[in-house]
């Protein structure tokens, strides 16, 4: 095996962002696996691709499973956040690669010295890596990947700001009941009440385990709701249609660290040819302003009513931003490139030095 795939994900590709990175890497690069551990999980093993995922209950065992299974590859690669705890202990024999995918924790500065590559998707973190000079020189800015040639832009949807409210997708909806307030749910819904103008549909997320969120929004819209804010239930098994229907997507974190920093949401939207609305104490705010595919607003309803006036002006300045940010920034068969030249530096000697953004 050339590749084992760490991450704590849940290994739901369909509706997790992480599990799907995971698992386009792990489908493109094919002598690989996948190795998840999460709560989310039980015991889960499956091919197309090749993967298997624990609770981490199993602590005891993992810990004597995982330097035997790391021994049969060639590279490690621990996608996850900043400090993988268990993967930390555990993985020492073969070179590692770090994908930051989630920037919450802190830092673990052992780690990251240890690995041979790290890449980060944002450029707030890629900053601050960037400060620390042994780190500097192994260090990458990779944007998540998405298929471009299935989800891409095509004419805007009949009759938008035509005499139709304008509709706005929350899609990363929460798993936990403390994630609703840092996510933005409760924002959006009083976002929804000051703006009657505006259509607000939350996409829910079939979780297979330790979903307590639903139920409780649910709850909140049954009491408070109107009839410009609806909770949508259910699959979506294409959901580049389903971003066709929108003319916004919308990110409303209420802390930095109220959802995954880069949003594959937000990105498949651009691909689309759907801009942004973002909180601007979201990480990835920062790309949505210098890309102008997208506008930022401060989490309170009253900047949010003067970012949708903005965004309606500029609507078509923005739908540009995002289709060309989608092209240049978060093409999956580049990355996949990218990650190929990363696999084959860390592999041969003498390369280790060339592995930062100067060359990847």
């Amino acid at each position: 095996m050339r590749i084992a795939y760490w991450t704590t994900a849940s290994l739901e590709p369909d509706i997790e962002a992480v599990s799907r990175e995971v698992f386009d890497l792990a489908g493109h690069f094919r002598d690989s696996m996948v190795f998840g551990v999460s709560p989310h999980l039980r015991l889960r093993a499956g091919r197309r691709p090749r993967h298997f995922g624990a609770h981490p209950s199993l602590d005891p065992l993992l810990r004597l499973a995982i330097p035997a299974i790391e021994r049969t590859t060639r590279i490690n690669h621990v996608y996850a956040e900043t400090s993988p705890w268990l993967y930390f202990k555990t993985l020492r024999r073969r070179p590692t690669v770090l994908t930051i995918a989630s920037e919450k924790g802190e830092v673990n500065a052992e780690f990251l010295d240890r690995v041979d590559a790290i890449t980060v998707q944002t450029d707030a973190m890629h900053r601050r890596l960037s400060a620390v000079e042994r780190w500097r020189c192994k260090l990458s800015l990779l944007y998540p990947g998405v298929d471009l040639k299935r989800f891409n832009a095509t004419a805007r949807r009949p009759g938008a700001f035509g005499g139709t409210k304008p509709r706005i997708l929350f899609a990363t909806f929460p798993r936990s009941r403390e994630e609703i307030g840092p996510r933005g749910v409760d924002l959006l819904i009083d976002l929804a009440k000051g703006n009657p103008a505006v259509q607000f549909d939350l996409l829910t997320r079939p979780w297979a385990r330790g979903d307590t969120a639903s139920a409780a929004v649910r709850a909140r819209l049954r009491s408070e709701g109107g009839a410009n804010i609806r909770l949508l239930e259910g699959r979506r098994e294409r959901m580049e249609d389903v971003y066709r229907e929108y003319d916004f997507t919308v990110i409303p974190y209420t802390r930095a660290d109220g959802g995954k920093e880069c949003p594959l949401s937000l990105v498949e939207g651009m691909a689309c040819g759907i801009p942004a609305l973002i909180s601007s104490v979201a990480p990835f705010s920062e790309f949505v302003d210098r890309n102008r595919c997208g506008v930022t607003f401060a989490p309170d309803p009253a900047s949010f009513a003067l970012a949708i006036d903005a965004a309606l002006s500029r609507y078509e300045e923005l739908r540009a931003g995002a289709i060309d940010s989608a092209r240049r920034h978060f093409d999956r068969e580049s990355l996949f490139r990218r990650f190929e030249r990363l696999y084959d530096a860390i592999e041969s000697p003498g390369s280790m030095s060339a592995i930062g953004d100067r060359v990847v």
